[in-house]
């Protein structure tokens, strides 16, 4: 199988501020299962914080029903990130207590942060699948009743996701042109587009929205300045009105329209509310 990529794999990322914590064993036997169970999460890279908290022990109970489903495994990477890097401190105390803010920020923010890029192009649509199934078993377990909400957040945000990812697969292409090939020199393929982007005399790293195309150009409005920029060279004919990009723009000197280079991200407009200037999903 090939191995996929998140967009984050290509480009170092801000640095986590990390909040420590302590835990003392009340006899051998609660030691063992705390290192059986650190054995299972490892496999969806759950942070160890989860492992002593209400939701690390429904993932590693959701897992071991399907030890070896590797999509399973996929989106229980992707949740467990969520509620341990974005949420930090702020994770909510308990499913019951949870929002419906939560699953929309989950939707809508963090899933297309997470993103990978793959040959197939189904990330969306399994994520959403993965995520109803897990929101039905939880409803189950837990007592909950985040199923009707987790449901209609999928209907609406299907279609969107769907054309998030295929922009992000687009830029990434263009990019990358041999992304999905065995031989793909990754240092190569980044150093060349470095090179490309250091020749710009005007650069700006920071998130944009799609607020209108003319032709083959592309317009964005910046977050901080609500400044307008000209961008050159996208996929036009994929992009829409509303979408939101998180990377780095680049202008060489006498020239009067942008180059788009190095992509954070692709969001839906619904996912705008949660986004902050200088920030991504994990660390906000």
């Amino acid at each position: 199988m090939k191995k996929s990529a998140t967009t984050k794999d290509f480009f170092s990322g801000n640095n986590l501020q990390v909040t420590a914590f302590t835990h003392e064993f009340a006899n051998p036997k609660e030691r063992q299962e705390f290192l059986m169970n650190l054995a299972i999460s490892s496999e969806f890279d759950m942070r160890h914080r989860g492992l002593l908290l209400y939701y690390g022990k429904d993932f590693i109970a959701y897992k071991r029903e399907k030890p070896s489903d590797q999509i399973r495994n996929e989106f229980l990477r992707v949740i467990s990130k969520f509620m341990a890097n974005c949420l930090e401190d702020n994770c909510p105390p308990s499913w019951q207590q949870c929002q419906s803010a939560f699953w929309e920020e989950l939707i809508f923010t963090f899933f297309p942060y997470s993103m990978k890029i793959t040959p197939n192009e189904k990330e969306a649509e399994t994520f959403l699948f993965q995520l109803k199934k897990f929101v039905r078993w939880l409803d189950r377990r837990t007592g909950t009743s985040w199923y009707s909400v987790v449901e209609k957040f999928a209907q609406e945000a299907s279609s969107e996701l769907t054309i998030c990812e295929r922009l992000l697969n687009a830029l990434f292409l263009n990019d990358f042109p041999r992304i999905h090939h065995r031989d793909w020199n990754r240092d190569q393929d980044i150093e060349k587009v470095h090179q490309k982007f250091n020749q710009c005399s005007d650069k700006l790293d920071s998130l944009f929205e799609v607020t209108s195309r003319i032709e083959d150009t592309v317009v964005l409005t910046e977050f901080d300045t609500n400044r307008t920029y000209y961008i050159k060279g996208l996929p036009s004919k994929l992009i829409e009105t509303g979408i939101i990009m998180n990377g780095m723009i680049g202008k060489r000197r006498g020239e009067l329209v942008w180059s788009w280079f190095r992509t954070e991200g692709i969001y839906p407009q619904r996912g705008k509310k949660y986004l902050t200037l200088n920030t991504n999903p994990e660390s906000n």
